[in-house]
């Protein structure tokens, strides 16, 4: 240790001068950075420091990093010359000052042909002794690797090694033969970065030019793919190995540690999905909660286990304040003499903590005659309800216990959610639409920081032919395989083996593949929810209306036709439709708009499951094909995998397929209809917000679309973390205050404030949060009736009602969104485009299998080499030993960083540490101003004697601070703050950040954090009545500790109510440079009238507190009114319409009339 610094190696460590004085610089991580001593000494804990130490004193001799061929050889050959007997031929001497002037290595140029190469060649410009000297050092410098360098003869076939064992290669380098082959792997494996063949063509041969020995073939690079491909793909398409994915996260040192395997339940907070109700309470406890292992012993699910007290229970369990908890069903025990035996009463449910249970199942069967007990293998039934019958148990076999049991061989058996993910994406750069059907899938037990992050998420299947449901066989035959008799991995954490069960937590997409993955009909029918029952416009009912409509004057017609034969009425004419849809009534509107925003009822399941059974069975007897299509309509259902075999009972074919329904019903524990929640990028961002602004647009003059651009000019986005806006790319409330009628600016304002509910990553109070967010969505969908009911034709506007359900069932909406997936799209393209097209969902398929493959051994994830495994065998060792990591040289090309460009290696797999140096609050960076003393400080001027005085102490004022949450606090900036002598929690403190002051020489400055900030406090006083938005009032001045900011936050002018206007002008910048342009700009009056903007979607958790609802709207007169507003525009627009044609009309007539005028004064001026 060194006394001065108390650096662990302070030979990797670079102090700093002048501006960077009192700051080191790590060599070892060669990053760039200058870090404080307490920074450094952080920096110093990190693991990737620590490999990046290690590394670098295990090559401090001589570089780790072997480089063999021609080259080495020919430095050694130069080294190795003896002196030639001539004097050496002297370079012709040069001008230094030429040889550096820029218009003479400009307009320097060698003309080789006209060059004598013949005289150039036999005489050196170097002495022979120079160039050994040099050569033999460069030869030592290169050589230092690796002293067994190749001998560098040529080979027309690959290396044995490629081909052969990887154990015979080198193992530094395992399990690649070596470093070059390890190397050209990894690049041509790069996610978001695949090179062609073509490309790699190029590679080699710069690698052979560099005078690089035994540089392989692209056909060689190709043979290795298949020697250490390990998934397999199979069916029609071809789909990856879920098991293989599965176990290789298990034995992942970097994923294992962060996986949750048990629900938690954390009372009203609400983060993440292990602690909402689907995985605590709807999942079959079977793959939810399948054991616990307390003191050696393992207790399963539906097996009698002893708590201390004496009492016999069955039940569950879970994870509470870092402790387990068993969710226990009571066991009484009946009967006399043989007979006796247990009867479970559900209903008696207790919760106990794990360290009550006693005895296991085991246990208990081994004591139960010493304690005078029944049999624990006799359990005669269960009770489900108080007063209600026995029930036969069914849940597991009583006399050999949970099946796992056994299966497990004493190992411990954890459970593993997913997420499900399937969408269409094209197969081509190009505009041209290749659509490619994929399936992702990503570890549900991740938290919500590393659950979308590109490399956890994992490709099972694509295909450019097969439809979702077709293509789930596959997935669903590995995921039956793994539910029946489990997946077997190195749990690297445990270091031992683990069962794995996987389950479906949820399947994501958009809203068209969730319907179709549903069986449902799509967004266009009829009953057009997945989820439940709700009706929207019927074809056949406004047929039958317009048929009586167009009926109702023949009354003749009407009675024969009700006296008439079934035969007759169908071969009567029909009636003539007009073009385009009917207009409806006020009444047809106000009905639609009911059933749009009522409750309706959920679907089921097994309902729809005994549906289609019903019409495929219908339609096989019958061959009617109108009545199955009359279901279809009636239901909502639609099974593309069943029309498949219904197309072939219409067809002269045989051999019907039996299994005739969808394989999304075949997944254990899934209700596709309740478990494919609201996926909001596309219903609010891409749809609410899409359709808003376009119709905002399309209501805007010339002039006011460019008032709307100079306003999104000026638009303060501080506290936000976005950049300036562009003012033809976005809108917000702040700017279409009078610019859109008020009806469509309150539903804009509404769904503003309902925004941030939806993206808050963590709920503190989820009832609380619940009921807000319904009031929020109740208020949007209102105001949007009282718009205008044409939008309940967009079915997202019903959707969004189900959000809340899935809040309450799998967790905040951000961690069931699918942006990750839809970013992860760009790489399926990339492996699309650089296939051959002959095999899309092959090449594909093993391109991401060996793209996982490389990061896991990165990772230095364990594995098991198959060689001495049989065809399907899983792996399968108690031993660590048995289970291998990568070379230290390779694992070590994840860990490097470089002084130009970091580890892009790393980046490009994920590998990069994200617990970089730890910012903590209150680290701050010096503005250039001098130290001044307290006197001259702003908080001395505003705060008389509020800062202590000490003789000859100096303060430095500072540009910036950094809150809690990361945010970089700049002086003027409104910031959220907390006061350390406050005990209200639930309001922080609202201040404009004044002054920011460090005490020089003080441990804060040692360390780069300031000690003192300076607020300008501002409090609620009332609400902005057209923003709906809180008013800020000044209130005073408080001096705070630097660590008590929370945030930024952002606040904007009260232009609407000052009616700011585009009067100022501002400074045009090109290229960073201000220009003599200028733009114009909007010109606030009454600058210090400020609204807090509760609608911003970051650290939303800390600004809803000062949220205000918006007063709701009664929803029958917000229905009606919009009813009556639309069908008087309808009026309006069809009077315009008639007026339009009757001037259209007359204006003919005259010209009729005019010219039969000018054909009779024509003729008669013939005759004439």
């Amino acid at each position: 240790m060194s006394s001065d610094t108390g650096f662990v190696h302070p030979q990797l460590w670079k102090a700093g001068e002048g501006v960077d004085r009192y700051q080191w610089s790590c060599l070892a991580c060669k990053d760039n950075k200058w870090r404080d001593i307490r920074s450094a000494h952080r920096h110093e804990k990190q693991t990737l420091h620590k490999h990046n130490v290690e590394y670098q004193l295990s090559c401090s001799p001589s570089p780790p990093l072997e480089v063999r061929g021609p080259l080495l050889e020919l430095l050694r050959g130069l080294s190795d010359r003896p002196p030639p007997d001539s004097a050496p031929i002297s370079p012709p001497s040069t001008n230094p000052a030429l040889l550096d002037s820029d218009e003479v290595l400009q307009s320097f140029e060698l003309d080789w042909d006209a060059i004598n190469h013949e005289e150039l060649m036999p005489g050196p410009l170097l002495g022979e002794a120079s160039v050994a000297t040099l050569a033999g050092s460069l030869a030592n410098w290169i050589a230092g690797g690796d002293q067994d360098a190749s001998s560098g003869e040529d080979s027309d076939g690959p290396p044995e090694s490629v081909l052969q064992n990887n154990d015979d290669g080198d193992p530094n380098w395992y399990p690649w033969p070596d470093k070059l082959m390890c190397v050209l792997d990894i690049l041509r494996h790069l996610p978001r970065s695949l090179f062609s063949d073509a490309q790699m063509q190029v590679i080699l041969w710069g690698l052979s030019v560099l005078g690089v020995d035994d540089v392989l073939l692209t056909r060689v690079l190709k043979d290795l793919d298949e020697s250490l491909q390990h998934q397999t793909l199979g069916h029609v398409y071809y789909a990856n190995h879920l098991p293989s994915i599965i176990a290789q996260e298990m034995a992942n040192p970097r994923v294992r540690p962060h996986l949750h395997h048990y629900p938690e339940d954390a009372g009203q907070h609400l983060s993440q999905p292990w602690q909402a109700s689907r995985w605590r309470h709807e999942i079959d406890p079977t793959l939810a909660t399948p054991m616990i292992r307390i003191d050696h012993q393992d207790f399963y699910v539906f097996e009698p286990a002893k708590l201390k007290d004496g009492r016999i229970s069955s039940g569950t369990g879970s994870a509470r304040c870092e402790q387990f908890w068993a969710h226990a069903w009571r066991a009484h025990p009946v009967g006399n003499g043989e007979d006796r035996g247990y009867v479970v009463h559900k209903y008696e449910t207790v919760e106990v903590p794990a360290n009550e249970l006693l005895l296991s199942f085991p246990g208990l069967v081994a004591t139960y005659e010493m304690d005078e007990l029944p049999d624990p293998r006799c359990i005669i039934g269960i009770i489900a309800a108080a007063g209600s019958g026995v029930l036969p148990w069914v849940l597991s076999n009583p006399v050999v216990g949970n099946r796992w049991c056994s299966l497990s061989r004493g190992h411990r058996v954890y459970s593993y959610m997913m997420w499900l993910y399937c969408d269409d994406t094209s197969g081509n750069i190009s505009k041209q639409w290749n659509k490619h059907n994929s399936f992702l899938c990503t570890a549900a037990g991740l938290p919500r920081s590393m659950v979308h992050k590109e490399s956890n998420i994992h490709f099972l299947a694509t295909s450019n032919i097969a439809p979702p449901l077709e293509m789930l066989d596959g997935i669903v035959s590995q995921l039956e395989d793994a539910q029946a008799c489990g997946i077997w991995a190195w749990d690297v954490v445990a270091k031992e083996m683990v069962l794995i069960i996987p389950a479906v937590l949820a399947v994501l997409g958009d809203n068209p593949m969730q319907s179709e993955l549903a069986c449902h009909v799509g967004l266009q029918g009829k009953f057009f929810c997945r989820n439940c029952w709700v009706k929207g416009r019927d074809t056949a009912d406004e047929d039958l209306i317009l048929r009586a409509t167009s009926h109702s004057d023949d009354t003749n017609s009407v009675h024969s036709n009700s006296q008439a034969s079934g035969s007759e009425v169908s071969v009567t004419t029909p009636v003539q439709k007009t073009k385009g849809r009917r207009k409806e009534t006020l009444q047809e509107l106000v009905d639609r708009a009911r059933r749009f925003l009522g409750d309706n009822q959920p679907r089921d399941r097994d309902e729809t499951v005994n549906k289609l059974r019903s019409m495929f069975q219908n339609v096989a007897t019958t061959g009617i094909k109108s009545h199955y299509q009359k279901a279809k309509t009636d239901s909502g259902l639609k099974d593309t995998f069943m029309e498949f075999f219904v197309d072939q009972i219409f067809k002269p074919l045989k051999g019907l397929h039996e299994a005739f329904m969808s394989l999304i019903w075949r997944i254990k524990g899934l209700d596709p209809h309740q478990d494919t929640p609201v996926e909001i990028l596309h219903v609010i961002l891409l749809g609410f917000i899409k359709y808003f602004w376009r119709d905002a647009m399309s209501r805007l003059s010339d002039d006011q679309k460019t008032l709307l651009q100079i306003r999104l000019n000026s638009f303060d986005v501080s506290g936000l973390g976005i950049p300036r806006l562009a003012g033809h790319t976005l809108a917000a409330p702040f700017v279409l205050y009078d610019l859109v009628p008020r009806e469509c600016y309150d539903t804009f304002v509404a769904l503003s404030t309902l925004i941030p509910l939806v993206w808050q990553p963590i709920i503190n109070n989820v009832d609380v949060h619940l009921d807000c967010m319904q009031e929020s969505i109740d208020h949007f969908l209102n105001c949007t009736a009282r718009w205008t009911p044409r939008w309940f034709n967009k079915p997202k506007f019903h959707l969004i009602r189900h959000l809340p359900d899935h809040v309450h069932c799998f967790g905040p909406p951000i961690l069931f969104a699918t942006e990750g997936f839809e970013a992860f799209n760009a790489v399926v393209r990339d492996h699309s485009v650089h296939s051959n097209r002959q095999a899309p969902s092959r090449d594909i398929g093993r391109g991401f299998a060996r793209c996982n493959q490389i990061r896991h051994f990165l990772s230095g994830g364990r594995f098991m080499s198959r060689l001495n495994l049989g065809e399907g065998e899983q792996p399968f060792s108690d031993e660590e030993k048995d289970w291998r990591v990568v070379g230290s040289y390779a694992m070590a090309l994840g860990r490097l960083q470089t002084s130009v460009s970091g580890n892009v290696i790393a980046d490009y797999y994920g590998l990069s540490d994200d617990t970089t140096d730890d910012i903590e609050p209150g680290m701050c960076i010096q503005d250039k101003s001098r130290p001044r003393t307290v006197d001259k400080t702003s908080a001395e001027e505003h705060l008389p004697g509020v800062l202590p005085v000490v003789s000859r102490r100096l303060y430095q004022t500072c540009s910036s601070v950094m809150a809690r949450n990361g945010d970089a606090c700049e002086r003027y900036q409104f910031v959220f703050a907390n006061d350390p002598r406050s005990t209200d929690d639930t309001h922080p403190l609202i201040g404009r950040l004044s002054e920011i002051l460090q005490v020089c020489h003080s441990s804060a400055q040692r360390d780069g954090r300031a000690n003192y900030v300076l607020l300008e406090l501002f409090r609620i006083a009332g609400t902005a009545d057209i923003y709906q938005l809180p008013l800020l009032q000044c209130d005073g001045w408080k001096l705070l500790p630097a660590s008590s900011l929370l945030c930024t936050v952002n606040v904007q002018h009260n232009c609407a109510a000052h009616q700011c206007r585009d009067t100022a002008f501002s400074t045009i910048f090109e290229e960073r440079e201000a220009t003599s342009k200028t733009k114009v700009a909007i010109e606030h009056q009454s600058p210090d009238d400020l609204v807090l903007n509760t609608t911003q979607m970051r650290d939303a958790i800390h600004v809803q507190s000062f949220r205000t609802q918006a007063e709701c709207l009664d929803r029958e007169w917000a229905i009606h009114a919009g009813a009556t507003a639309e069908v008087e525009a309808q009026k309006l627009k069809a009077s315009k319409e008639q007026t339009r044609a009757t001037k259209k009309s007359t204006k003919g007539r005259l010209q009729v009339a005019n010219s039969n005028v000018a054909r009779g004064n024509s003729g008669r001026s013939m005759l004439s």
